[in-house]
């Protein structure tokens, strides 16, 4: 059963994120097309020679920029939306009555509501990265570079991809704690038999206000530096003490990320496990 309700779930709006993902991907491509156009040495000779042509590139630049921007915010904020929307109406709207008849617990519905929302927000991620890849991918071939060479450029870095790996892992447990915030600030707005939509706002802001305080407490790489004697400037120690401290942070903020988890999801589930109060 956990798995029909997840396949019911993540399918139920697919077509509206192809729509999205297909908008943006084709403007990313346009957007390559062009940059690379502009990016050719006699393209920038002539831009150079002639004052007027640089200002009408640089306004179609802009433009095409802005629509590649507008597209990108469409597809979080559609996701969002959706996630808020699809969570409220089948859990404690009218598809609720439906929901709770179902031969399922309210781990399994939450669990599957959770997976889907999870699955449909990295999806949204790999589309904006994809989409930078068709830039630069297209844009440099064009211009008489290869994408290799930008690669090549991050190999100098020192593990470089131990520390996507490292703050991936954090990106993804903020995604995870944030559509449980969203569900946590509906579970409590429905306790409310009135105005529970502002009541969900009210609570979502006063617990946004507090979690914003608590995170200002928490170590940053620049708070650490003197924790970690950063400032020992010897070429054999600023690499390892820089490593130290940045993984100090790291570790700290993924502690966060988890309590936070493990007490939205248990709130909500102690919610609508013992106060479900459908509309």
């Amino acid at each position: 059963m956990f798995g029909k309700l997840f396949k019911y779930d993540f399918k139920s709006n697919y077509k509206w994120y192809c729509i999205t993902f297909a908008i943006f991907l084709s403007l990313s491509i346009v957007m390559g097309i062009f940059a690379g156009s502009v990016l050719k040495p006699e393209q920038l000779n002539f831009l150079s020679d002639y004052p007027s042509s640089t200002l009408g590139f640089l306004v179609f630049f802009y433009l095409l920029f802005l629509l590649i921007f507008s597209a990108a915010c469409a597809v979080f904020l559609s996701n969002t939306i959706i996630i808020i929307r699809r969570f409220y109406k089948n859990v404690f709207g009218r598809e609720g009555y439906l929901t709770w008849t179902l031969p399922v617990t309210p781990h399994q519905i939450l669990l599957s509501k959770l997976l889907s929302a999870i699955l449909w927000s990295l999806l949204c991620t790999l589309t904006m990265f994809v989409g930078s890849l068709l830039i630069f991918g297209i844009a440099l071939p064009i211009a008489g570079h290869s994408l290799g060479e930008l690669f090549s450029y991050l190999s100098y870095i020192p593990d470089i991809w131990i520390w996507l790996i490292k703050y991936g892992f954090l990106n993804l447990l903020q995604i995870i704690s944030g559509i449980l915030f969203f569900y946590l600030v509906i579970s409590i707005g429905q306790l409310f038999k009135k105005n529970r939509i502002m009541m969900a706002v009210l609570f979502g802001f006063l617990i946004w206000t507090v979690l914003t305080v608590l995170s200002i407490f928490l170590p940053t790489p620049y708070s650490a530096t003197n924790f970690l004697n950063l400032y020992d400037y010897s070429y054999d120690n600023f690499y390892t003490n820089l490593r130290q401290v940045l993984d100090f942070s790291l570790v700290i903020r993924i502690i966060f990320e988890l309590v936070k988890i493990f007490g939205f999801y248990f709130t909500i589930h102690t919610i609508v496990k013992n106060k479900l109060n459908l509309q």
